[in-house]
């Protein structure tokens, strides 16, 4: 005798692990992925040429040496002039990665659109700076094979 539909019904929530099982060996163009700072360049230095790294951040000062930056935020800018400020970077540093801070204590960029929108339109490879890796849902974790 077939048990009633009712129940067959899981009356459990599923226990789900919203963040990223496998790393993503290199980035690539649209596909940001994610690390902290240390990570970031620890494996920056181990790839065979540097790449120009900008950082998307709120302060200038966050930035490590011979990075350049972008202001994610400015008093007084709406998130669309932000988003202008990206788009002329893409064109003046057409080469460059681009790393968005979203560490904790740093203010997310200030954009019109979704952060996942406006990154896919950046196409080039993204770091996306976070405190723990681990820790993050949205997208996988940057790991350099040995």
């Amino acid at each position: 005798m077939c048990p009633h539909p009712i129940d067959m019904r899981r009356r459990d929530p599923l226990d789900l692990d919203r963040t990223w099982r496998h790393s993503v060996p290199m980035p690539m163009p649209n596909r940001p992925v994610c690390a902290t700072m240390d990570e970031a360049v620890e494996q920056l230095a181990r790839l065979p040429s540097n790449p120009r790294m900008f950082l998307w951040t709120d302060s200038e000062r966050r930035c490590p040496p011979g990075w350049g930056f972008i202001a994610s935020v400015r008093q007084g800018i709406p998130p669309q002039g932000i988003e202008a400020e990206l788009k002329a970077w893409m064109g003046q540093y057409p080469d460059s990665w681009l790393s968005v801070d979203m560490r904790d204590g740093v203010i997310t960029p200030s954009t019109y659109r979704s952060l996942e929108d406006v990154l896919s339109t950046v196409d080039r490879p993204i770091l996306i700076l976070v405190s723990q890796s681990s820790d993050n849902e949205n997208w996988p974790q940057w790991e350099l094979p040995e």
